[in-house]
């Protein structure tokens, strides 16, 4: 019985660093209603790499499904180990004004660098969407194979993002103050910010996992 126990802990810990490790490209944050309202502070979403650098040339993403057909390909994007990056539905022009509205510190990218059949950014629904990212366009490719995906519900009036930890648990909306969310220097024209995120930061994997892994290693240990 001892040993069963010391087996099916070992186990379960190794299954749960393992479904972070697999777990290289998350989404980590989605604006899908800004408070802003301007062209600066269109929708957003964060991309966060956990596993080892890679090239986005080619990668597809929509709102709608495989068969959305209104999604967008990635243009050649290297994304670092442990790295986020983060997708503006604003013009290249305006970018920098948007990342300077969050006190800079992070890469994002313009929807217009991308390359869309029907759009390049896939307006998300404030009352509620999706986002998925294939490594290539499901609709020309069926071997494409989807490589992160979240689901958000209604935005609540806005203003704030979703939030998702590195190993894709859902936190909610940001709170200022809270996994380095906090509310924008300014709104992208210089007048007040209003909304509250954290672009560029990803939220950390819950300390549940680390603590079930740590109370497992205990566990070993007593019973050694």
């Amino acid at each position: 019985m001892k040993q069963f126990v010391r087996t099916l802990v070992v186990a379960l810990a190794v299954m749960a660093f393992a479904r972070v490790a697999n777990a290289s490209l998350v989404i980590t944050e989605v604006m899908s209603s800004s408070a802003h309202n301007n062209p600066v502070k269109g929708d957003w979403f964060e991309l966060t790499n956990t596993g080892a650098p890679i090239d986005l040339a080619g990668y597809y993403w929509d709102d709608n499904g495989p068969n959305g057909a209104d999604g967008a390909l990635f243009p050649s994007i290297v994304i670092g180990t442990n790295e986020s990056i983060v997708i503006v539905d604003s013009t290249v022009a305006d970018l920098p004004a948007f990342v300077a509205s969050w006190g800079g510190g992070f890469t994002a990218y313009a929807a217009e660098s991308f390359v869309g059949s029907d759009d390049t950014f896939s307006g998300l629904s404030s009352n509620g969407d999706q986002i998925q990212i294939w490594d290539s366009n499901p609709n020309t490719n069926p071997l494409a194979n989807e490589v992160a995906a979240v689901t958000f519900g209604s935005a609540a009036g806005g203003g704030k993002s979703f939030e998702w930890f590195t190993n894709g648990v859902a936190d909610g909306f940001s709170v200022a103050g809270q996994y380095g969310a906090h509310v924008a220097d300014d709104d992208g024209l210089g007048n007040p910010g209003i909304d509250v995120g954290s672009p560029g930061v990803a939220v950390p994997e819950p300390a549940t996992i680390s603590l079930f892994v740590v109370g497992g290693i205990a566990l070993i240990r007593r019973r050694r």
